[in-house]
């Protein structure tokens, strides 16, 4: 779980002051915000849009697959994997396609397409309007339950001062395509990718001594979002665009 990333850098956490956040992007959102001493985090389904899944011509980042959508000149370019002819979509191309639809007027603020049903990506894949609702319910749970643990802390999204990203779609998400899209608000220098958080966390938790374990275990909260009040809302609202 992205969550061990979490107990990995724990201590440094227990003891900071300045706020951070950590997250593991993918099926099972992972979040951690720290501040003050204290860690709280939840899991949020964010479905598996970020991984290639439940969109039409969505893969997993493999040879063929478009990983980097940019706009230049009023036109798309793409880059697939491997660099052959493209054969589908996966998770950071998804979310590039759709900041880049959003850059050109072709997708408005609540996610509509307005130029058809479709955005040719390539001569064989193209992305749908379903597919930028499956993204928006993806995005709108990341940042709605990140919001609630910053409030959870007594803080706002802007005191967070450093956003951790765990996991392979975490180190390979275009940050600015991220902060387009209102998944991460958040300038590029403050986003900091964390390697296979999950792997790292295990081997920690392997070979440091009990007490510490137990030290950063009476820090941390797990808030169940599914029982906030505030969660249907601020995911409702989370799923739009910025203008």
């Amino acid at each position: 779980m992205g969550y061990l990333w979490g107990v990995f850098r724990g201590r440094e956490l227990c003891n900071g002051r300045e706020p951070v956040a950590l997250i593991d992007l993918g099926t099972n959102g992972e979040i951690v915000v720290a501040s003050g001493g204290r860690l709280v985090c939840a899991s949020t389904a964010a479905g598996p849009a970020f991984e290639g899944a439940r969109i039409a011509q969505g893969m997993r980042a493999a040879n063929g697959a478009i990983c980097e959508v940019r706009a230049e000149s009023g036109a798309l370019v793409c880059r697939t994997i491997g660099g052959g002819v493209a054969r589908g979509l996966c998770g950071s191309g998804l979310v590039d396609a759709i900041a880049a639809g959003l850059n050109l007027g072709w997708i408005d603020a609540t996610g509509r397409m307005v130029i058809g049903t479709t955005m040719q990506l390539a001569p064989s894949v193209s992305l749908t309007q379903a597919d930028v609702r499956e993204l928006q319910l993806a995005k709108g749970a990341i940042a709605a339950g990140l919001g609630l643990l910053a409030a959870r802390l007594g803080l706002s999204l802007a005191d967070i001062r450093r956003v951790y990203l765990a996991g392979a779609f975490g180190n390979s998400i275009g940050r600015a395509s991220a902060r387009r899209i209102g998944l991460l608000d958040y300038p590029r220098e403050l986003i900091e990718p964390a390697g296979n958080a999950a792997l790292h966390g295990a081997k920690r938790a392997l070979f440091d001594d009990a007490k510490s374990w137990e030290a950063v275990c009476k820090c941390v909260e797990h808030v169940p979002l599914n029982e906030d009040p505030q969660f249907q809302d601020a995911y409702a609202e989370a799923m739009g665009f910025p203008s």
